[in-house]
């Protein structure tokens, strides 16, 4: 019998691959694939992938995540790619 992954792990599959250095490029570029201009409340916010991949929001609304899974099928269709990790400058004292 084939299991069929549900919307909710196969998002947060594509996530944990994609790592949670590229979340922010990850909403930014879902939004921007969407047509969803970047003041828009309807946007995909870097916060509700963090409360969604750490499991905070375990049943959000399909038109949440639609742009999510809309950019992860253009990743796999290989229409586009990932957006490299974001690198956070650590500054140490001297």
């Amino acid at each position: 019998m084939v299991q069929i992954e549900s919307i909710t792990d196969y998002l947060k599959r594509k996530l944990r691959e994609a790592g949670s250095a590229r979340f922010e490029a990850i909403a930014i570029e879902a939004n921007r694939r969407a047509g969803i201009p970047a003041d828009s409340e309807q946007r995909v916010r870097v916060s509700f992938i963090r409360k969604f991949f750490y499991g905070d929001r375990e049943n959000p609304r399909v038109q949440t995540v639609q742009p999510l899974l809309d950019y992860f099928a253009a990743v796999e269709r290989g229409e586009c790619q990932l957006p490299p990790p974001e690198r956070h400058n650590e500054q140490r004292a001297a």
